[in-house]
């Protein structure tokens, strides 16, 4: 287990555990139960009430940790609908039908299985399953197989809050256009063949998207109301969005040569299904090649993806507020840095000691056999004699977290406060390895996300500067 349930990501490694022995650590950090304790008190009632709402399945939101979603089904009644989906919620096609579910407000369980790029799927969703594909639903006992056959036989099946207008001429065009536009990018993301041709060709799709939700009036492809279409388009702009400044330096949010593509993302990002449902940048360039295949890169993307990667550290403190200048946008996701910073503390309190192990595994060798999501790694194990330095590197963190911006918060990363005895290459590799492995929406939001990793990052400085402080000391 990492975070949930495994991680993904980019970067880190498996490396080695000396300075974490035990017998050393000079421990420093605030408990567990001070720290769940200073969350209570910060937190809404909300905040409060998450884990209890997400247990009963009727949170007000969507959920990448839900078991269940009940909405309005009476108390009692069991849900109708199973779907099983990938565990870390990387598969576009398995969250455009988690997308519907939400916005038809149709009560389901979720039952999560492995991609077969970073794990083995059990025997039973083989039996149902024998092509190993997801998304698969059960629908009163039928088992559908295919993603858009889910989605037609639940609009069929529940018809209350239609996602498809009847009779609509203009539906069939547009999801013609989402199918033109995907094989344009994938085309383009995988091959360096007739690069500038590739390039315009997607611009100009870009263009016509752009130009059908202007003609509806926006901001959604059939108008004011969202629709199927935007359910169908909404995985793959999202992945476009992340994966095109990465890989081939086109930005497609805050772009002025398609205006209404970013007022359709901003609009659902309003929604409480699409904004708790859409991964993040870097989740999306790091899930991507195990799914497809290589991507292939031009040398005018470097900057971007260091940006994206957090390797020009932008994933540093004091973290930067959106003035629109940010290369994924925070602005239309409703959530402020205070709240962001006590998400990513409740996950980690949550679930700390399976997250210290995770973190403990950049601290032994690599597992066997490798999966194909190089970095998922499901087959290592902890570095034993390092946990309890791990579990209070986790605790500075989420005291920071916890403390925020300002003086407070510099205190806690500060190298007086820092524990002592913890060698900086290891609270570097077991740290960063946690790091590059927060996957979003599967571990938490994109704000919280952005602010952990930060955070992580302040800790392992922290360390650093407290080791070079001593040895400065010594001489």
């Amino acid at each position: 287990a990492g975070l949930h349930s495994g991680c993904s990501g980019n970067g880190g490694g498996n490396g080695g555990g000396g300075g974490m022995s035990a017998e050393r650590l000079e421990d420093a950090a605030p408990s567990w139960e001070a720290l769940a304790a200073k969350l209570d008190t910060a937190s809404t009632d909300d905040e409060r009430a998450f884990r209890q709402d997400l247990e009963s399945g009727r949170a007000a939101r969507a959920c990448s940790l839900a078991s269940q979603r009940l909405f309005d089904l009476p108390d009692g009644e069991a849900p109708r609908l199973t779907l099983f989906r990938d565990t870390a919620a990387w598969c576009p096609y398995c969250e455009k039908v988690w997308l519907v579910l939400e916005e038809k407000r149709v009560p389901y369980e979720v039952k999560k299985v492995n991609m077969n790029c970073y794990g083995d799927k059990p025997a039973w969703f083989w039996a149902i399953q024998p092509s190993g594909g997801i998304p698969v639903a059960k629908l009163d006992g039928q088992v559908i197989r295919e993603s858009n056959d889910i989605i037609m036989a639940v609009e069929e099946a529940f018809p209350d809050r239609p996602l498809l207008p009847q009779g609509d001429p203009r539906v069939r065009p547009l999801l013609s256009l989402e199918r033109e536009l995907f094989s344009a990018w994938f085309r383009w993301l995988t091959s360096s063949a007739s690069e500038g041709a590739q390039r315009a060709n997607f611009e100009a799709l870009l263009r016509r998207v752009d130009g059908e939700l202007a003609a509806s009036g926006g901001p959604y492809f059939l108008g004011a109301d969202l629709s199927l279409v935007d359910c169908m388009f909404a995985p793959f702009l999202e992945r476009m969005a992340a994966s095109l400044p990465y890989y081939k330096a086109l930005t497609l949010r805050r772009n002025d040569g398609w205006p209404r593509i970013e007022q359709w993302f901003l609009a659902m990002e309003s929604r409480p299904s699409y904004r708790h449902v859409q991964s993040d940048f870097y989740t999306h360039v790091h899930d991507l090649p195990p799914q497809i295949g290589r991507c292939q890169s031009v040398p005018e993307a470097e900057e971007l993806a260091a940006e994206i990667d957090g390797s020009d550290g932008s994933w540093s403190l004091p973290l930067p507020e959106d003035d629109g200048s940010l290369l994924q946008p925070l602005q239309g996701l409703g959530a402020g840095a205070d709240a962001a910073r006590r998400e990513a503390a409740e996950r980690l309190l949550h679930n700390h000691e399976a997250i210290g192990r995770f973190a403990a595994r950049g601290l032994s060798a690599p597992g066997f056999p490798p999966v194909a999501a190089e970095l998922s790694d499901p087959n290592a194990a902890p570095a034993e004699e390092a946990l309890p330095v791990v579990d209070a590197l986790l605790r500075h963190t989420t005291h920071a977290l916890l403390d925020g911006e300002g003086d407070a918060g510099a205190a806690a990363l500060s190298p007086d406060t820092l524990s002592g005895g913890i060698e900086p290459r290891a609270a570097a590799a077991s740290l960063g390895y946690l790091r590059d492995r927060i996957s979003v929406p599967r571990d938490m939001s994109y704000p919280a996300a952005r602010q952990l990793r930060a955070h992580l990052n302040g800790v392992i400085e922290g360390v650093g500067a407290k080791a070079a402080a001593a040895a400065a000391a010594a001489s």
